[in-house]
């Protein structure tokens, strides 16, 4: 029996940095080398961040960033964004791993 395909699902969240911060070259390496990050970029004062669903969260990398201490604002509209885009996430994996079932057959079990 084959395995089931998985789908390659990605998607990607812009985190707002703390005015006047700026990382440093280690603190981009650690970031770009963690498992699930596809891409990393600071553009003015955000972070843009690009990864893949199905190895990493966005709750995993905002834990990461603050080991790494890079601030993160956290301001009510940010608090908002970060719970849609988790919320968006987890239905893009579950949406990914599920089998579906053709309209014309029962499900299994029956």
């Amino acid at each position: 029996m084959a395995d089931k395909p998985t789908a390659h699902v990605e998607s990607g969240f812009s985190f707002a940095l703390m005015t006047d911060f700026t990382p440093d070259s280690s603190q981009r390496e650690v970031l770009a080398a963690t498992e699930g990050v596809l891409s990393a970029a600071w553009q003015r004062k955000r972070l843009i961040i690009r990864y893949n669903i199905m190895k990493t969260r966005l709750t995993g990398l905002e834990q990461q960033l603050q080991q790494l201490g890079i601030p993160l604002k956290h301001s009510r509209w940010q608090r908002i964004r970060a719970g849609w885009k988790n919320f968006t996430d987890e239905n893009l994996s579950a949406h990914a791993t599920h089998e579906h079932q053709c309209c014309g057959k029962p499900p299994k079990g029956m």
